[in-house]
């Protein structure tokens, strides 16, 4: 069963490394007399956008607009009446201090160019050859591996007098199990772990004797016992006399007549011991700590739920504001 149980768990984890790609072949890439297929090409593609130092640096294809006089050139390349509000492509989410040389957009190009033999393993580099030649950055006799002559935007520096705005990806923050929450996790779930455990401690220690306790065994008396419709019962005091003054079972096995003011009864392990007619009773004390730990659980519970509605709203970016993990570490990844 261990044995069963390992294969079991081990399966399941390796469920996280598995790739739907083929990991031996790739399908499709031959015909069906084994040739291998052509690669087709691509149109409708549109360029990136291409940054510069400077905008006179700009292709005339994509040369930057001139602007009305009530109008100023921002760096996206576009005429505005105010670049206050304008986003920098070039700039990638970072702010002017953060880079080494802040560079402008060109406009971007209106027209959709076609990549010959298109190969998606290496399409982004085709892409911008591709544009670079139909800009006339790069000779129309060149090739792929010539390059386009414009560096990755990863690779600007000051020397550089263009580069593509091909962004880095950034990194996604990711559930360290350190966060604020999950701090807060911890000390309630170790709090009432420690509250349960202390608990059961001193219920067992209080217990340990509940086996020898005393158990009253009550039979109903036989005048109660006869149907209501054929038997006379008598009147209120002799039923009331009746119902206390009834068997017990006795530490000596003997019966004995038990009146309710009270004597006490024998010691009887389970139901299974008593001649039939008989009824065990126990009695247990109320506690206070107990029912304040049960109550505590309830509470807990309903916590949790609370939590639970919390974390899929925010993923749904119903929490703050329409951003998706916006409370949670920001991360498709940290409550995963």
């Amino acid at each position: 069963m261990v044995r069963c149980a390992a294969a079991l768990v081990a399966a399941l984890g390796s469920l996280t490394l598995t790739s739907a790609f083929p990991a031996f072949n790739t399908p499709n890439s031959v015909d069906v007399d084994g040739n291998t297929c052509p690669l087709l090409d691509r149109n409708g593609l549109l360029c990136p956008v291409l940054c510069v130092l400077d905008f006179n640096d700009c292709p005339d294809a994509i040369r930057p607009p001139t602007c009305a006089s009530n109008e100023q050139l921002c760096d996206d390349g576009t005429c505005q009446a105010s670049c206050d509000a304008v986003v920098n492509p070039c700039l990638c989410g970072l702010t002017s201090s953060d880079v080494a040389a802040v560079y402008k957009a060109c406009p971007a190009y209106k027209n959709t160019v076609t990549v010959l033999s298109y190969d998606p393993s290496i399409k982004e580099e085709q892409l911008a050859f591709v544009c670079a030649q139909e800009w006339g950055l790069v000779a129309s006799n060149a090739t792929l591996d010539d390059g386009s002559g414009v560096s990755s935007w990863s690779d600007q520096s000051t020397d550089l007098p263009m580069s593509w705005s091909d962004c880095p990806t950034p990194q996604e923050p990711e559930l360290t199990f350190t966060e604020d929450f999950c701090i807060a996790f911890y000390a309630i779930i170790g709090a009432e772990l420690v509250m349960y455990l202390l608990w059961h401690m001193y219920k067992t220690v209080r217990e340990r004797h509940a086996a020898s306790l005393r158990q009253v065994c009550s039979q109903l008396p036989s005048s109660l016992s006869v149907d209501s419709k054929n038997a006379d019962i008598g009147n209120g005091s002799e039923i009331q006399a009746d119902i206390e003054k009834s068997t017990v079972l006795m530490a000596d096995g003997k019966p004995s007549s038990f009146v309710s003011s009270g004597s006490s009864g024998a010691n009887v392990a389970s139901a299974a011991e008593l001649p039939d007619g008989m009824l065990l009773l126990r009695g247990y004390d109320n506690n206070y700590v107990g029912m304040a730990l049960y109550y505590l659980s309830l509470l807990s519970t309903a916590g949790w739920i609370v939590l639970l509605a919390i974390i899929v709203s925010d993923y749904y970016g119903k929490v703050k504001g329409g951003v998706a993990y916006g409370l949670l570490a920001n991360s498709n990844t940290s409550m995963a």
